[in-house]
């Protein structure tokens, strides 16, 4: 399948080549307009129709099984961070790139309302949620946790409405 690549992802970010080097993945096409449409949608996650929808609008000819496969790749790889959404059509996987500084044993906090993350690295919280799942016969999946939750600026705007604009990751 040929797929153009517009001029904008062209002259992108170079990081894009180096982390899909880096995790020994072969930069195709479809890989690259991926990475560099997560990467240039600031920090919001998108699930794989979305995905469709930007490249297509883009004027990038990608069938949908192909986004999932190479969504898939470059969550076993490393390179993105997948977490679970509730919608009205059922449950929905959203994607986002994998910080640089993201280590093993990390959490995120969600916000369900305006997507800001928050970055929650503790090593006792994740053994302790690993043994959690141990007693229940459960296996931890991935080194990542995500936890949706509701933070105290979108709380005071109201849980319906979804913000425009989208607030930077936080370090605890």
């Amino acid at each position: 399948m040929q797929m153009a690549i517009p001029n904008t992802a062209i002259q992108g970010d170079g990081r894009v080549f180096e982390r899909l080097r880096a995790a020994q993945l072969r930069p195709t096409s479809a890989r690259i307009c991926i990475l560099q449409l997560l990467a240039g949608n600031g920090h919001a996650s998108l699930n794989a129709e979305d995905i469709y929808q930007q490249l297509h609008d883009s004027g990038i000819a990608v069938s949908l099984g192909t986004i999932y496969r190479v969504l898939r790749e470059l969550e076993t790889a490393g390179l993105l961070l997948r977490e679970r959404e509730d919608s009205s059509s059922g449950n929905k996987a959203r994607y986002w790139i994998k910080p640089e500084h993201a280590e093993e044993g990390s959490c995120y906090f969600v916000c369900r309302v305006c997507e800001r993350k928050v970055l929650v690295q503790d090593q006792v919280l994740m053994q302790q949620l690993r043994k959690v799942a141990q007693v229940h016969g459960m296996q931890a999946g991935g080194n990542v946790v995500s936890m949706q939750m509701c933070c105290s600026h979108c709380s005071h705007e109201g849980r319906g409405k979804r913000r425009t604009d989208r607030l930077a990751r936080t370090l605890v």
